[in-house]
């Protein structure tokens, strides 16, 4: 804008207010308080000057939906995906100044009957590949920490590291899956024929994290699941053995229990899920 028309005892906070304002309302024809700090000195009256502002923030949350959840946007298609989006912008407004959290509550605003709701018919599998999306949105741009390998493990005494807690780096997250999620989301990655959608016997368990500066997917299996929980609750080694014996995996003997985690840890240290030993959070366990 070029200049305002609002009364001299306006302040700056107060004119900025009623101008957000009439960028998130529905109409902004109807906001007279933000069209009367619109000074006419074009052929743009004031309408048109704040609807440029009104249709940009909608574009560009709908840029940035469409860049965070690109394997939904093509799973739906475009006309699909920019109803709902819209739908949902016109509901849940950025509250970050950062547009890279924007979305995150958009695979749960998806679940539901929200489809079924707009006519599309029931697709749960949407909503999980909106979290796929989401997760591996968000570790690629999780903080850095150093990955505990090996080495350094090893470097610590058996009796310590068994007791202290183990860290989870920030990239970190499971999900469950209860379609066949992942084999749509490789057809779209790939640009090969998409399986039609279907509701899987069990729910799967999806490990995502970053490693290398890349992130990556994986299904894991009910004990692994369990294990990771732990993980992500600051557990250690020893309560991760206790949990498998505990729940009878895979025979209930304490001896097979700590073998099944002991693949599971070396796993994880392969691929770099671990960050290092915090000394001040040992266990005394």
């Amino acid at each position: 804008m070029n200049s305002l028309t609002s009364d001299a005892g306006d302040s700056l906070a107060a004119i900025q207010a009623r101008m957000q304002a009439c960028v998130l309302a529905p109409d902004i024809s109807r906001d007279a308080a933000a069209l009367g700090d619109v000074q006419i000195c074009d052929a743009l009256g004031a309408t048109r000057r704040l609807g440029i502002y009104h249709h940009a923030y909608r574009a560009r949350l709908l840029e940035t939906l469409r860049d965070t959840f690109a394997h939904t946007l093509s799973y739906l298609g475009d006309a699909w995906f920019d109803h709902l989006a819209q739908a949902y912008i016109a509901q849940h407004p950025s509250r970050h100044a950062n547009l890279r959290w924007y979305g995150e509550t958009w695979p749960d605003w998806l679940d539901g009957d929200r489809l079924a709701e707009s006519g599309a018919g029931p697709h749960p599998e949407v909503a999980e590949l909106a979290r796929l999306d989401w997760a591996l949105r968000r570790a690629f741009d999780a903080p850095d920490m150093p990955v505990l390998c090996a080495e350094g493990l090893h470097a610590q005494t058996p009796d310590l590291w068994v007791t202290w807690p183990l860290v989870a780096q920030p990239s970190l997250a499971l999900l469950s899956m209860n379609c066949n999620t992942l084999a749509l989301w490789h057809a779209l990655d790939q640009g090969a024929d998409v399986p039609l959608a279907e509701v899987l016997p069990h729910p799967v368990s999806v490990l995502v994290w970053r490693h290398e500066e890349r992130p990556h997917f994986r299904s894991v299996s009910e004990a692994e699941a369990q294990a990771l929980m732990q993980l992500m609750l600051g557990g250690s080694f020893a309560s991760i053995c206790d949990m498998l014996a505990q729940r009878g995996e895979p025979s209930g003997e304490d001896a097979r229990a700590t073998e099944v985690a002991a693949g599971i840890l070396r796993g994880w240290l392969r691929e770099g899920l671990l960050g290092p030993f915090v000394a001040s959070r040992a266990s005394v366990a």
